[in-house]
């Protein structure tokens, strides 16, 4: 396959309109409008098998004519929800138990609203006699907040523990997005006899941003077999109904394809939204079809939420210590800074000034560097294990020429600066702190600090070769998801232990703190 027809081919998947889809898959039926009118504008092809009435013949009604008393009260919910309000748009689904009597029984029904498009979706009520497993309260020992990395691995263990006794399912992986967008599995649990997948990763094209958007709307998301064929939506005047809030929108077939390559028959996934932002997810798998009712999705979903509260103080937790932490040795290195004097050498020939040894020990511990450098304009000043005084300097003129932000890190700096590629095995990752000041007599100069660590060789265990996202169907003529998700070993050199969000923690608070007695000194000469 070539380069470009990949690339299309991952281009075709970002474009996908998965909201657009127009079909719900089977496990209900569908009634929607536009937003401020409660006419039925869309309604599925199977409604005569759940409600006994076909679509066709609903098309055009008002909603609360064909359910009597629509909307009835929500019991728990702050917000009112009447018979003028319930078609606009809402932050928020509403759950109605036993909504409708239906040809084969009790339905529940889901409404939701976005800015163009209000839905009710229908599915079979839980029984009663189920009922009180599903409105369970979530496990006490998810409220729990991890402190430590043990008590973080053992709160993972117990979301994915508590969620496969919940659901049945097979397998459970909690799955975390890294910065790079792939992802990787971090903790699951999962039934005897299964291959595990903790470790391995997934490359960020197995989940296209716009399924990424969905999932910051939903709070879960099921497919109870990827062999049901889809259900058509009908609509009364060739509209298009946004399904971007629906519990029942059918999959894409490419998603389909991927279930298979798998040998996934059944998923539910759920998302774990930090700050507006995903986090990760909570992916379930099963390898026979399985469908579980609406009420056990939102107990489901409700453990992902609150185990989203874990995963919020655990990080601020750990950013609070290494502040804390951080603060003796910036204040070490400060002293050191203020306290050594760095005369020239008149006439040496390596251009290089030696400074204390108790300065470079602390800029090196600053940021668990193997190399260091302090530059101001022709003068440089090494620690440790470093480029030669041209290579520095050339680093410098490229930050200050290049590059705008005064941070940078990187764990790749050859591929940023290609002659950086000749000393890889000292400096293949680079972090840079600038300060600008001004002298006495009014010229603005700048000081830079270097540090460097070495090359380390990168070993990453993939579900499958990363680079072959996608391969040719002969017997189809047609680009499909990959098929193999054998474990895959990649090596990968040019780049150096990467800096940690405490490193850059560490490097911005350095250089608020050298500014501060920068400006000071600059004050005090005035």
């Amino acid at each position: 396959m070539t380069e470009l027809s990949l690339q299309g081919f991952l281009t075709e998947c970002e474009r996908e309109q998965l909201h657009r889809v127009q079909a719900i898959q089977p496990d209900g039926a569908l009634l929607g409008g536009l937003v401020g009118d409660p006419h039925i504008q869309f309604a599925s092809a199977n409604l005569a098998a759940w409600i006994g009435r076909a679509w066709e013949e609903v098309l055009g009604q008002s909603l609360p004519a064909l359910v009597p008393n629509f909307p009835p009260p929500l019991v728990g919910v702050t917000t009112e929800i009447t018979a003028q309000n319930w078609m606009l748009p809402a932050p928020e689904k509403h759950l109605y138990r036993q909504l409708f009597q239906g040809v084969n029984g009790n339905l529940d029904g889901l409404l939701s609203c976005t800015d163009t498009t209000w839905l009710l979706e229908l599915e079979p009520s839980f029984p009663e006699a189920q009922q009180h497993e599903a409105y369970r309260p979530v496990p006490h020992h998810l409220y729990r907040m991890p402190y430590t990395e043990a008590d973080w691995t053992q709160q993972c263990q117990g979301l994915a523990e508590a969620l496969r006794s919940a659901t049945g399912f097979d397998r459970v992986m909690i799955y975390r997005f890294r910065d790079d967008d792939c992802g990787e599995v971090i903790n699951e649990s999962l039934v005897d006899g299964l291959s595990p997948y903790l470790g391995l990763r997934y490359p960020a094209s197995d989940i296209p941003q716009i399924a990424r958007n969905l999932y910051l709307s939903n709070r879960h998301r099921q497919i109870a077999d990827v062999s049901a064929a889809p259900v058509p939506i009908h609509s009364l005047a060739e509209q298009v109904a946004d399904l971007s809030w629906s519990d029942l929108r059918a999959v894409s077939p490419v998603h389909l394809t991927y279930l298979r390559n798998m040998g996934v028959t059944a998923s539910l996934s759920f998302p774990l939204v930090l700050y507006g932002r995903l986090w990760g997810l909570v992916a379930c798998h099963h390898y026979s079809p399985r469908r579980l009712p609406l009420p056990v999705r939102e107990r489901c979903a409700e453990m992902a939420q609150v185990f989203t509260l874990a995963i919020g103080g655990y990080n601020n937790h750990r950013r609070l210590m290494e502040v804390n932490g951080s603060d003796l040795e910036i204040m070490r290195l400060l002293d050191a800074l203020h306290e050594a004097e760095y005369p020239a050498q008149a006439g040496a020939s390596d251009g290089l000034v030696h400074p204390s040894q108790a300065l470079g020990r602390a800029l090196l511990s600053l940021v668990g560097a193997e190399g260091a450098a302090l530059v101001d304009d022709e003068q440089v000043i090494t620690f440790g294990i470093v480029p030669t005084p041209a290579q520095i300097q050339e680093q410098v003129q490229w930050l200050r020429s290049s590059v705008d932000d005064q941070i940078v890190a990187t764990d790749a700096l050859p591929e940023l600066l290609a002659p950086a590629v000749e000393y890889a095995d000292r400096a293949s990752g680079l972090l840079a702190v600038r300060v600008g000041r001004f002298t006495r007599v009014g010229q603005r100069m700048e000081r830079t600090f270097l540090w460097w660590r070495p090359e380390q060789p990168r070993t990453v265990y993939w579900a499958g070769d990363p680079r072959k996202d996608v391969h040719f169907d002969a017997e189809t003529q047609h680009l499909t998801p990959r098929s193999s998700f054998e474990r895959w070993i990649e090596t990968t050199s040019g780049h150096s232990e990467p800096w940690s969000s405490s490193d850059l923690l560490r490097a911005k608070k350095f250089r608020s703190l050298v500014l501060r007695a920068v400006n000071a000194e600059v004050l005090l000469h005035e």
